[in-house]
C-alpha cells in the first residue's frame, strides 16, 4: 500500500511538472464573437494535451489573423478565407479559416467554428508545445 502511495506522488508531481498554463489573447481586429468561440476551441485543444488555460497564465498564446481573402458571394452573403496564426515564444503554427455568412462578423463567426480542436494542425500545435 506504501509501494502504490508513493507511485501516485511520483507520478502527481511529473504530471504538475509537465502541465503548463497558458493565457489566450485573441487580436482585437477579431469580432468579439468570432474570438469567444476562438478561445473556447483553443481551450479545449489545449485541455486534451494536457495543457491548462486560465486568466494568470504563465505564457501568452496570442491569436493573431491573416484576412487572405475577403469575397462579396451575393448582396446578402459575405466569404472570408483566414490564416489564424497561434503564437507562444518560438512556437507557432498557422490554422487555415474559411466562413460565409450574411455580414462580415457572421463569416468570421462561421470560420472560428470551423476550427477543430482535434484536426492535424491542432496535434501538431500541441507536439510543438510539449517540446
Amino acid at each position: 500500500m506504501k509501494k502504490l502511495f508513493v507511485t501516485l506522488a511520483l507520478l502527481l508531481s511529473f504530471a504538475c511538472a509537465y502541465a503548463q498554463d497558458y493565457k489566450l489573447v485573441a487580436d482585437a481586429s477579431i469580432p468579439a464573437d468570432a474570438a469567444k468561440v476562438l478561445v473556447q476551441r483553443f481551450t479545449q485543444m489545449l485541455s486534451s494535451g494536457g495543457f491548462t488555460v486560465s486568466e494568470e497564465g504563465a505564457d501568452v498564446i496570442r491569436l493573431i489573423p491573416t484576412v487572405t481573402s475577403k469575397m462579396e458571394v451575393s448582396d446578402a452573403q459575405v466569404a472570408l478565407t483566414i490564416d489564424l496564426k497561434a503564437t507562444v515564444g518560438e512556437v507557432s503554427e498557422i490554422f487555415p479559416l474559411k466562413g460565409v455568412g450574411e455580414s462580415e462578423a457572421d463569416a468570421w463567426l462561421r470560420a472560428a467554428k470551423t476550427l477543430l480542436p482535434k484536426s492535424k494542425t491542432a496535434e501538431g500545435f500541441l507536439e510543438k508545445l510539449k517540446k
